[in-house]
């Protein structure tokens, strides 16, 4: 069975799957810190209106946080060219040789892992189809790893 694998293959991050995540972290968040403000409310005869006050504050300024945190993260471009895993980014270009990539998995849903064979691991985020990109990474560094071997 003969692979074909087109010049280029690009990547970019998905509004909607980070806008999922920060929507599923702030609920766990903020029924997390309800939960302990009620306990101790409870406990300590305190009104219950102040726990969720705080959990609510705590939870938005963890969002905005995460909100911030998208401002750098929705200009990432990951492609492969010319046998280099490329990023562009807010902080300029990096190329990484496929054959320097030591494996890729996928991790907490939509975020593709890179190790690379010095042992860092690069994280690709908020991707809307994580299974697939690691598998076109593979793909495309398998040609390479049958170079090196001959």
């Amino acid at each position: 069975m003969d692979r074909v694998i087109s010049d280029e293959i690009s990547w970019a991050p998905s509004r909607a799957v980070f806008l999922r995540r920060v929507l599923v972290a702030a609920v766990i968040t903020f029924v997390s810190l309800a939960t302990v403000a009620l306990v101790f409310s409870l406990y300590f005869g305190l009104p219950i209106t102040w726990g969720f006050l705080v959990a609510l504050t705590l939870t938005t300024g963890f969002a905005v946080e995460d909100l911030m945190h998208w401002r750098n993260a929705k200009s990432d471009r990951w492609r492969i060219s010319d046998g280099h895993l490329i990023h562009d980014g807010a902080e300029g270009r990096a190329q990484i040789p496929l054959s320097n990539i030591a494996n890729v998995w996928t991790q907490f849903g939509s975020r593709v892992i890179v190790k690379l064979t010095s042992g860092q691991r690069i994280a690709i985020r908020y991707l809307a189809y994580p299974v697939s990109t690691a598998e076109q990474l593979n793909a495309a560094r398998v040609p390479d790893l049958m170079r090196d071997a001959k």
